[in-house]
């Protein structure tokens, strides 16, 4: 079944209108009759299964049929810090960074970063923030991951309660415990937050910078992972070590 999110809290009726998205691609696109049905998520992340009692060109009503308790969600709040990536890469990871479950996505401009944003950033914003919500919708989240471009400096002093900078050198040297050892003793909600460099990986000076405040150094197997590749491996792993076991 189709799931839409709604910004506003649900009641026991939904009125949807030809303004919204939503009342495009359910209306339009699926077309959608009287007695169809979808799912959609209030601001609060209730999630209710609507059935279409009414339908105009400009106007559609549904009646709340039933109300669902699920919880799809990581356990703990995972955000993902990236370089800004060449071409169309970045689209690609967004879709599938939310289909696993990331919480926030943070791209931040790094000594090797390679693909310039600054004169676009909000046009590549809005258009990463759709995708978020496509792929949110399409894995049945209960929630759409925020999409953020913050300096380094930012990124350095970002809370968190726990953190990780994926590192070859430490992959090289043989280190294979730190992601476990972080992940899996951390209490539900807790915010864990994730570094990985760009194509051309992290400087020395990067990651003694982001040891400082309170990021370990963390390998991810003996291969050499691509820049959008090694925050999905790690995404995966999470939810093995916190939803499989």
């Amino acid at each position: 079944m189709q799931r839409y999110f709604l910004k506003q809290p649900i009641a026991d009726d939904i009125v949807l209108t030809a303004e919204q998205d939503v009342f495009k691609h359910f209306g339009k696109v699926l077309r959608a009759r009287v007695g169809s049905q979808a799912e959609f998520v209030s601001q609060d992340q209730e999630v209710v299964v609507g059935e279409v009692v009414a339908i105009t060109p400009t106007e559609m009503t549904l009646k709340v049929v039933s109300r669902l308790t699920e919880n799809v969600e990581l356990p703990v709040q995972v955000t993902v810090i990236v370089s800004p990536l060449k071409n169309d890469r970045s689209d690609w990871f967004v879709q599938k960074a939310t289909e696993l479950g990331v919480h926030r996505i943070i791209f931040t401009t790094m000594t090797r970063t390679v693909a310039d944003w600054r004169k676009q950033q909000l046009k590549k914003a809005m258009r990463l923030e759709k995708i978020a919500q496509a792929a949110a919708e399409q894995s049945h989240r209960l929630m759409i991951p925020t999409i953020d471009f913050l300096s380094w400096s930012e990124v350095l002093s970002l809370p968190k309660q726990a953190g990780i900078v994926a590192w070859e050198e430490s992959a090289r040297e043989g280190e294979v415990g730190t992601l476990v050892q972080v992940v899996k003793p951390l209490p539900a909600e807790a915010s864990l937050a994730l570094v990985f460099g760009p194509e051309g990986g992290l400087t020395a000076d990067e990651v003694a910078a982001l040891s400082a405040h309170g990021f370990k150094p963390a390998g991810l197997g003996p291969r050499i992972l691509r820049a959008e590749t090694a925050p999905l491996y790690a995404l995966s792993a999470i939810s093995v070590l916190k939803e499989l076991n």
